[in-house]
């Protein structure tokens, strides 16, 4: 290839497919060298056949950051640029180049977001998904993937592994519609300052540029200034198309299917199957879907049954593709939930040790979750009916509360967790609920156990029920909680 270096047809869509073929395996230094070694240093040169004019310039190969960038110069030819176009404008095909990574478990996912274009606030279509910039500029995105995880490895030996080209999926377009329904109406209700990236369950918005201050921009429908944002597909819709759409071409089952041809979202036929049976006691729903009381998983297997899944509902395509989590909550006369709301265990050692935010546990696992609350509601004692579900993520304007008590926990756990004990009980120093009204941390077992001195243990707990500390010590797990009174409101919409 290193004689053909810009050699497509930037006006033939094939052309710039079979081109890009070429790309595949090859390490980006050696993309480098063709380029230093070609005398045509641009796809217009080459195609006029002059030779450029070229200072050979070494390239840092630290800033990682710029290598989808570096992909665009060095092997297309072009310079990156902002233009409203696509980037190959006369097939209408937009280039993204973007990570995945290879968790420890062996699974892979997407590194992070997909970020798209600019959402102009003034100037974007409020009405119609299809006069967007967005569609105009993305309705064909080719797309680019490499390992971005690779310990010890510089941009030199990045290797572009996998090509695709992304044409939005039918089977999507409805939730799709319906997330650009939300976002923009909040923008005409002169909300785009609220603007969140859980507004979406597959496209959203993030926010984008310099920050400090720096990126607020104006809105159509309100005085207050608006951060700067871009559309993206979600982190979570990405990991979805690398491992069913790419890499293992497998399809999970899905919502949709359930609802033997009706043109619905899935959250609308969520809400339909779900909500047929408002009023219904959990006893009674537990007979008739056959359903053991005393099941651990009687909940999830209940609303598995109703919408007419045979597997776990957070295992279907669409909640994958949204991350979203299934809570069934339960509520008292006046809507205030029975218990708070605890997320996944942590690991206290991986929370101290890893300081990157967006891939700290509770960002992943409470900041870029959608979740769906199925309540049941308290009407005599001990006697629950379904009574309404709700499709929620985490606000913007509370992910700094929740990032302020992660590095609360950091410290705590860093300089050491205060063990202090009274009979046969122990408390800690970990945020509690009675000060954080957003997120807190404590215990996720039945039964505690905690090393108070080395060797040391007070509690009934089994090991299995414990983690280790930073210092060695060995204590209950623990895991992030959301407080009761804070869901209540999230319930009665005030967190929207």
């Amino acid at each position: 290839m290193d004689s053909s270096l810009f050699d497509y047809d930037d006006s033939n869509l094939e052309s710039i497919l079979t081109y890009t073929e070429g790309i595949l395996d090859r390490k980006f230094l050696e993309i480098i060298k063709m380029y230093q070694e070609s005398p045509y240093k641009t796809y217009a040169d080459f195609q006029s056949q002059t030779f450029s004019k070229f200072e050979n310039k070494e390239l840092s190969m630290k800033s990682k950051g710029q290598y989808g960038n570096y992909i665009e110069k060095y092997f297309y030819g072009y310079s990156p640029n902002n233009d409203k176009q696509a980037d190959f404008d006369k097939v209408g095909l937009e280039l993204k180049v973007t990570p995945f990574k290879v968790n420890r478990n062996g699974s892979i996912s997407a590194k992070e977001r997909l970020v798209l274009t600019i959402l102009n606030y003034m100037e974007e279509s409020l009405d119609n998904f299809y006069s967007t910039h967005l569609w105009e500029k993305c309705q064909k995105i080719l797309l680019l993937f490499y390992n971005g995880l690779i310990p010890s490895q510089t941009m030199a030996d990045y290797i572009i592994e996998k090509i695709f080209l992304f044409e939005w999926f039918e089977e999507d377009m409805d939730v799709i519609l319906e997330d650009y329904k939300r976002i923009t109406e909040k923008i005409k209700q002169g909300r785009a300052h609220e603007l969140s990236e859980s507004d979406g369950n597959y496209l959203s918005t993030c926010t984008k540029g310099a920050g400090k201050g720096k990126d607020f921009r104006e809105q159509p429908f309100s005085d207050v200034p608006a951060k700067q944002r871009a559309w993206e597909l979600k982190s979570s819709y990405m990991t979805y198309l690398i491992n069913n759409k790419i890499f293992n071409q497998t399809e999970q089952e899905s919502v949709v299917s359930t609802a033997k041809g009706e043109k619905k979202t899935f959250t609308e036929i969520i809400a339909e199957k779900i909500l047929t049976y408002k009023g219904m006691t959990e006893t009674d729903l537990y007979e008739k879907f056959s359903i053991n009381p005393k099941a651990k998983g009687k909940n999830s297997s209940l609303i598995r049954k109703i919408i007419g899944l045979t597997g776990d509902i957070e295992k279907t395509q669409e909640f994958q593709k949204a991350n979203m989590n299934l809570r069934v909550i339960r509520v008292d006369k006046n809507g205030l939930p029975k218990e708070d709301s605890p997320f996944k265990n942590y690991n206290f050692n991986e929370l101290v040790t890893n300081n990157n935010w967006e891939e700290s546990h509770p960002f992943q696992e409470i900041c870029n979750k959608r979740f769906l609350f199925v309540v049941f509601k308290e009407i005599n004692p001990k006697t629950f009916v379904l009574d309404s579900i709700k499709f929620w993520g985490f606000p913007d304007r509370q992910i700094d509360e929740v990032k302020r008590v992660w590095q609360e926990t950091r410290n705590i756990l860093a300089e050491g967790v205060q063990l202090i004990q009274s009979g046969n009980k122990v408390s800690t120093n970990f945020p509690q609920s009675r000060v954080n009204k957003v997120i807190f941390t404590k215990i996720h077992a039945q039964n505690t156990l905690y090393e108070i001195e080395p060797n040391k243990f007070v509690g009934k707990g089994k090991e299995s029920d414990t983690d280790i500390l930073p210092d060695g010590r060995r204590i209950t797990k623990h895991s992030f909680w959301i407080p009761k009174k804070f869901l209540k409101e999230v319930l009665e919409n005030k967190w929207d």
